[in-house]
């Protein structure tokens, strides 16, 4: 896939990842509600998520070696990592190490949690009003377990977000 993008093409570039991701990240929280939702698979929608996602930076990483060089752009970068809190920080490289394990084609490191979802299916042909508790499947980041993987993925958009809007601010004497 490739990450070199025409100056005039850049902001939609980004911007089409962003809203992609902010898509996936809309199903990903419908998936965690509490109800039966058999038509979505979070663990699909989680990789679908950092595929998105995770490509802002690529983006701005060629282009900007591009334009700029790349001391220039491994400063930038630096900068703009040393302006994030520890816990930005981690999640930035935690989640852009998850695309790494994808494009090597393993799965990201997510671990099970289940919930009781009432059924609106009979429990017996008999009782047709009684209903039944079913087990739904929900997926965490197995280095945020006690964080819904939405919540984490929607950290993660935020800092895409500001990287974007940051990078674009800076590299804006390269734009159209």
């Amino acid at each position: 896939m490739s990450t070199t993008v025409r100056p005039d093409n850049l902001r939609a570039a980004l911007d089409a990842k962003l809203a992609a991701a902010m898509s996936q990240l809309a199903e990903l929280r419908e998936a965690e509600q509490p109800r039966v939702t058999p038509h979505l698979n979070p663990r699909e929608i989680v990789g679908a998520f950092l595929l998105y996602a995770c490509r802002v930076y690529p983006i701005a990483d060629t282009f900007g070696r591009m334009q700029a060089g790349d001391l220039q752009f491994d400063a930038w970068y630096g900068q703009w990592l040393e302006k994030l809190g520890e816990a930005d920080r981690a999640l930035w490289k935690q989640l852009r190490e998850e695309r790494v394990r994808q494009e090597h084609g393993q799965e990201p490191a997510l671990i099970e949690a289940e919930i009781s979802v009432p059924s609106s299916i009979a429990v017996h042909p008999s009782s047709p009003g009684a209903r039944a508790e079913v087990g739904k499947r929900l997926y965490r980041f197995a280095a945020s377990p006690n964080r819904a993987a939405s919540d984490v993925c929607a950290d993660y958009l935020r800092l895409a977000k500001r990287f974007v809007g940051e990078f674009v601010r800076d590299y804006a004497r390269f734009l159209p």
